[in-house]
């Protein structure tokens, strides 16, 4: 399928705005269809995983601890603040944004393995690269198209990947549920301990590249600052709220994904033709850094050995992510649905339980099953 294919009739499109594009070719994998030759073995790597022996490790991280050794003091530990908690102190990276068996699913047999973990392990690896990469980036030529997949493709998945996320996608569930019993509710049972792990990471590997595709588009901005006052959280790779809503993707000003304290990779929406634009962090980008941590965390919040004073552990966070739904008279395409039809949308906000607001035409179901999972 061609892009022209899937864009369908762009008869009345009109141009808005014209930039090079400094890579030499089309930033889009048409979801994985169109794939450099790094990028194919990439994926050739991860479906190796598939027929390796079970691993017998039942800890699984969902933020790499070679990410988070960037930040840390002896290349072991990293400073902490537990937001639930409030308590500041060094935690080993083997004991942080780990879970057991978070990855372990049922397999074709029906029995529970682990190789998905060992997929992650090629992730982790590409992470790693990509993460070296921009941290100690100095000339933006040296950029090629592969790392701008790998950078693309390193963000969406750890995004997806979190507790965060998969605590989203069961708190949407457990609305869906309420609406229709035919739904599979992504939750775990007596009958299936592993399911929610199976759909979250079922639902990851199959969206990884169209994910991709949607930063790939963007400006990359590396903010640079000299006194290495960036921190990072258990969901990394964070889209800053406006106005406690979390935009979409495609709408948001930035993507951010903190690399060091000093290094914050930014993907921008304002695209300037530029490979990467390198920009020293004024106080106001470390402050936008800060905000989306704060907001942005599940739990924990991680700074470097001089930021440690910094970890507002006096603050007290009655808020996070959760899920808002509203009805709307438009469809995903913006096509216009007649009363007494609406259409359910799901985005994120920032608070202290899900933000349910529906119409009372008499076609939502409650679904207090949701403040189980705030």
């Amino acid at each position: 399928m061609t892009i022209q294919e899937e864009l369908g009739d762009i008869s009345g499109w009109r141009v808005t705005k014209v930039v090079r594009n400094p890579w030499g070719q089309v930033p889009h994998t048409g979801g994985g269809r169109h794939l450099s030759d790094a990028a194919r073995a990439y994926m050739d790597r991860l479906l190796a995983q598939q027929r390796v022996p079970d691993t017998e490790s039942r800890r699984h991280h969902y933020v790499p601890q070679a990410y988070l050794r960037q930040w840390s003091f002896d290349s072991r530990r990293v400073w902490t603040l537990d937001t639930v908690t409030g308590l500041v102190k060094p935690l080993g990276t083997r004991d942080v944004c780990v879970n057991e068996n978070f990855y372990r699913v049922i397999g074709p047999d029906g029995a529970p393995h682990n190789r998905v973990e060992k997929l992650f392990g090629v992730v982790d690896t590409e992470l790693g690269r990509v993460q070296r990469l921009f941290a100690d980036l100095e000339d933006p030529d040296t950029l090629s198209f592969d790392d701008l997949l790998g950078l693309g493709i390193t963000m969406a998945v750890q995004r997806m990947r979190t507790l965060q996320q998969r605590r989203i996608q069961i708190q949407h569930s457990a609305w869906m549920g309420a609406q229709s019993p035919q739904f599979q509710l992504i939750a775990d049972d007596d009958q299936n301990q592993h399911q929610a792990a199976g759909i979250h990471t079922e639902l990851l590997f199959k969206a990884m590249w169209d994910a991709a595709d949607v930063l790939i588009k963007r400006q990359i901005e590396v903010w640079d600052d000299p006194k290495a006052r960036f921190m990072t959280c258990d969901a990394p790779v964070l889209i800053p709220f406006v106005r406690n809503e979390r935009p979409g993707t495609q709408d948001a000003e930035y993507v951010i994904w903190p690399v060091s304290p000093q290094r914050v990779v930014a993907l921008s929406r304002n695209d300037v033709g530029e490979k990467v634009v390198i920009r020293e962090a004024t106080g106001q980008l470390v402050g936008v850094v800060r905000d989306a941590v704060e907001q942005g965390r599940e739990r924990m919040i991680f700074a470097s050995e001089a930021q440690r004073d910094r970890l507002p552990a006096r603050k007290l966070f009655r808020r996070r992510t959760q899920v808002r739904l509203r009805c709307s008279d438009r469809g995903p395409l913006g096509n216009y649905v007649a009363p007494p039809g609406c259409v359910v949308k799901m985005s994120e906000t920032f608070a202290d339980k899900p933000d349910v607001a529906l119409c009372d035409q008499g076609l939502h179901s409650p679904a207090p099953e949701m403040l189980k999972f705030v």
